[in-house]
């Protein structure tokens, strides 16, 4: 089965390239939902993994665009928030766990399950990334970016539990919960704790 990956995220992206890879899987990654609409019109790829928010061009609206000129192949919408958009044939949740991929792939084609361990060298890349963002965390938490702060944490809880990080996923979890409705000053208190938690995380 010939996949396309449309994900913004360059780490999650080489993860799920290389698990889906070593268990037969052909995969092609686009960065964004333009790109994704391209390639998806070669008509070279049995299915398409839609990450929901992307750049130049999200998901849903790629997935919408496609299904207007007639694309009738599988669309899967990956997304850490919930997705009710019809035109979508499957939503995975994230953080992505391959072993879970595979069982929600199964119903398109039938695939031998495989169990992957993520490679050290790539999980090692991934912690470097939390420790940069947490750095930048803090310098937007300083100047009160906040829309630039909740994206970061919004990725963190959609990639973190696919490389076993799952602390960093769930505490990505409960700080976006009540984030968009808490007024201005109580902003800052809640970024500290959620740094703070992080910090005091176990990353390796």
């Amino acid at each position: 089965m010939n996949l396309l990956f449309a994900e913004d995220d360059v780490l999650l992206a080489q993860l799920f390239q290389l698990q889906a890879q070593q268990s037969g899987y052909a995969v092609c990654w686009v960065e964004n939902g333009d790109a994704a609409i391209q390639q998806a019109l070669t008509y070279q790829h049995d299915l398409i993994l839609m990450d929901v928010q992307m750049p130049i061009l999200d998901g849903i609206s790629a997935m919408q665009l496609l299904r207007q000129l007639g694309f009738d192949r599988p669309i899967v919408a990956m997304s850490a928030e919930e997705v009710t958009e019809t035109g979508f044939d499957l939503v995975l949740k994230k953080p992505l766990h391959w072993q879970q991929v595979q069982q929600q792939l199964a119903q398109f084609e039938e695939f031998p399950s495989v169990a992957l361990q993520v490679p050290a060298e790539l999980k090692e890349g991934y912690i470097c990334h939390v420790e940069q963002s947490l750095k930048q965390l803090e310098q937007l938490a300083s100047q009160g970016m906040w829309s630039e702060f909740a994206a970061i944490v919004h990725q963190f809880k959609g990639s973190a539990g696919s490389f076993g990080l799952d602390h960093i996923s769930e505490l990505a979890h409960q700080f976006q919960t009540s984030w968009n409705t808490l007024p201005t000053e109580q902003k800052l208190p809640r970024a500290t704790w959620f740094l703070e938690q992080c910090k005091a995380c176990k990353l390796k």
